[in-house]
């Protein structure tokens, strides 16, 4: 699978996209690196909606899209099985 077919805005993003072709070298599974690529890819698409540059992005941005992935509906549908609202995102810490 070619990532930026599945995460074109990784290709919009050069320092980005360099990231899982190092995971690809070190011969990590293709599951794997589109695990990894999914967090960085979804933040990017955030940065571009939000017309803001991704490599100035500060803790206010980071916060905003943490908040977005905690409040938005899990990805599995509402019937998935969780240990919170059901959310996309848990917060680990009290």
């Amino acid at each position: 699978m070619v990532l930026e077919e599945k995460w074109p805005v990784l290709g919009r993003h050069e320092r980005a996209a360099e990231w899982p072709r190092v995971w690809t070298d070190l011969g990590r599974e293709p599951r794997t690196i589109d695990a990894y690529a999914r967090g960085p890819a979804e933040h990017l698409q955030v940065c571009e909606r939000d017309e803001a540059d991704p490599i100035a992005s500060n803790r206010l941005h980071v916060a905003a899209f943490v908040k977005e992935l905690s409040t938005r509906p899990s990805r599995r549908g509402p019937n998935a099985i969780t240990l919170d609202s059901g959310a996309g995102l848990a917060n680990a810490t009290p």
